[in-house]
């Protein structure tokens, strides 16, 4: 019922946020309401809206928006990494092989934006909109930053953690899991990270 009530005001044009979570709950007469904005646990998730662009399908997202892009966020990246006491081009280079600085980007696992955020992750980050930039990537420099201290700082365990998780790594005796997806990734951040220090 509620989401054929949704449908239905689909079909009526309403414009809904493009990424934003939607919520119902009945007022005091009984009657349902529907929200972006959950007050309290009577609001009840019913559909989550994300933008369709995906790392694996990035239609439209070309190498002029990946420049624009780039030179947008990389003060932000900067002060991110300040913050948080990392190497500025070590920041970047996550960026850049987690979504190409695409701020839309949105995993079929789940991870959204520039430093593709899970969303429970995000939820321990205390990130309030991952869909933010600027909050992304305070988020994602933050746990990356978690990563370096869990693992004496070692970056190449530290990046395999941020991709698979620290539990991974950890499971297989605080080494880079014998996963294909994950030791592409580490390989990937270290060439972008290598030729970024080699460039300036």
């Amino acid at each position: 019922m509620i989401l054929q009530r949704l449908a239905y005001i689909i079909a009526l044009g309403i414009s809904l946020p493009a990424a934003a979570d939607i919520y119902t709950y009945h007022n005091a007469d009984g009657q349902l309401y529907f929200t972006d904005k959950r007050m309290d646990d009577s609001y009840k998730l019913i559909s989550i809206y994300r933008p369709k662009l995906t790392q694996q399908s990035t239609a439209g997202y070309n190498i002029e928006k990946y420049q624009t892009n780039k030179t947008k966020f990389l003060p932000h990246i900067r002060y991110a990494a300040i913050q948080n006491q990392l190497d500025y081009k070590l920041l970047q280079a996550i960026i850049d092989t987690e979504s190409a600085f695409n701020p839309q980007a949105y995993s079929k696992a789940g991870a959204i934006g520039l430093m593709q955020l899970m969303p429970q992750t995000a939820k321990q980050l205390q990130v309030q909109n991952s869909w933010n930039p600027i909050q992304n990537i305070q988020g994602g420099a933050k746990y990356f930053r978690q990563m370096l201290n869990t693992f004496g700082q070692n970056i190449e365990l530290s990046l395999a953690a941020y991709n698979a998780g620290p539990n991974a790594v950890k499971h297989a005796g605080n080494a880079i899991p014998n996963y294909p997806e994950t030791k592409r990734y580490v390989k990937k951040v270290m060439q972008t990270y290598r030729k970024l220090k080699t460039s300036s």
